[in-house]
């Protein structure tokens, strides 16, 4: 049986400072992860034109990438604990590298494919080492607001390329932001493999704990894998994700096609949600650890989101000015208290791994789903009205499944 981490709320000056840079060092390893994901939809009509693909053959781009996610979700859980963080980082890291580049090179659909699913094994162990590792980091206290600084991995990497993309693509091809996601991926995996480090047995936790990155034996992951509580945090999580995805995936294409915005234009409207997240996502970290609370949060976020995705597709103007910042002020409020109620779930930030495991599965089948469900009724008789439409079910149901869930 596995004992709880006991953690002081008083650190030694030198570990709280050093826990920052970790938070630091993983935030921008992070990011190279949806800066390569979301490349596709801020250019996605350059891409259209240039591979001759639909509206859904060019959305396969994103879905393809969220398929290696969805099978090496818990996998990945396993092969951190066994292999530590130092393997698993540069296992994430090098994919993505790996991926990008092979996507440059390609001379079609075929090897682009291939690349974005390459792509996605990086983005499968990134997402499970770094909440695990700041989970060991920091103590209960001070979690929420640590998820939260590094819930801004997404919208910080997805609005960066929102905002860079148009310009890159212009400047050379779509493959020169294959490139330029390949080149920050390089980087930041060289800053992760200097600087991150698990913490000593004796700082702030128990001489008990094991490192980050315990042997499997030493983390009962069945404990973790027959928890319902986790298994309905991450089907909410999957909700979002199949919402927020299917959105940021066509929203560019949508204001330049439907509403006669320029690529520019339109990929920097539709950045204003990430835009405005990379703040809410540690704002809702905070109101948490004050509150007490992770699923308050989560749930105002998600029934919040199936009122206000929708009517973007149905206004004009300022009106959708108003309702794209609003959606960034809510959506922040969702990933941060989802991963940190998964790894309070456990009892043990040893399982931290494997909960948050089991949380991209959630993830990845969202983002596998919104998009293709999206794109396939933008195509259809009933075309976009439907499609935002589908938006409020999917929020819906992921409020369901975070109010069925017993979080903190």
């Amino acid at each position: 049986m596995i004992t709880p981490v006991s953690r002081t709320a008083s650190e030694p000056r030198n570990v709280a400072r050093a826990a920052w840079l970790i938070l630091a060092v993983l935030l921008l390893f992070s990011i190279a992860a949806p800066l390569n994901q979301f490349k596709v939809p801020p250019i996605m009509p350059v891409l259209m034109s240039a591979l001759g693909v639909s509206a859904a053959g060019a959305g396969l781009l994103m879905s393809v990438y969220a398929v290696t996610g969805l099978i090496l979700a818990l996998p990945a859980g396993f092969i951190f604990q066994k292999a530590g963080y130092r393997a698993t980082g540069l296992l994430a890291g090098g994919s993505i590298v790996l991926g990008a580049g092979l996507g440059a090179l390609s001379q079609g659909v075929g090897g682009l494919l291939a690349g974005r699913v390459i792509e996605g094994i990086g983005t499968s162990f990134m997402a499970v080492l770094a909440p695990a590792i700041i989970a060991q980091w920091f103590v209960t206290q001070r979690r929420g607001t640590a998820m939260g600084i590094w819930a801004a991995w997404v919208p910080v990497g997805s609005t960066a390329m929102l905002i860079m993309a148009p310009g890159l693509a212009q400047t050379g091809s779509w493959r020169t932001v294959w490139w330029f996601g390949a080149c920050y991926a390089v980087v930041v995996t060289a800053l992760y493999l200097i600087f991150v480090r698990p913490p000593a047995p004796n700082a702030a936790m128990a001489p008990s704990h094991p490192a980050v990155g315990a042997r499997a034996e030493d983390v009962n992951a069945a404990h973790v894998l027959r928890n319902r509580d986790i298994w309905l945090v991450a089907t909410a999580f999957g909700a979002f994700n199949a919402a927020v995805i299917g959105f940021a995936t066509y929203m560019p294409t949508f204001l330049a096609t439907q509403r006669g915005l320029s690529l520019n234009q339109a990929a920097l409207v539709a950045s204003i949600p990430t835009l405005i997240t990379i703040f809410s996502a540690p704002g809702g970290g905070i109101l948490s650890d004050r509150i007490g609370s992770r699923k308050k949060p989560y749930l105002v976020g998600l029934a919040l989101a199936a009122v206000l995705l929708p009517l973007t597709g149905a206004v004009r103007g300022g009106a959708l000015l108003s309702l794209v910042t609003i959606s960034g002020l809510v959506l922040g409020l969702v990933p941060t208290n989802i991963f940190a109620a998964a790894v309070e779930a456990t009892g043990d930030e040893r399982q931290g791994g494997m909960a948050m495991a089991v949380v991209m599965v959630g993830q990845n089948a969202g983002m596998l789903i919104g998009p293709i469900i999206f794109g396939a009724l933008v195509d259809s008789a009933v075309g976009w009205p439907a499609a935002f439409a589908s938006l409020s079910l999917m929020a819906l149901l992921g409020l369901l499944a975070g109010w069925l869930a017993r979080t903190r």
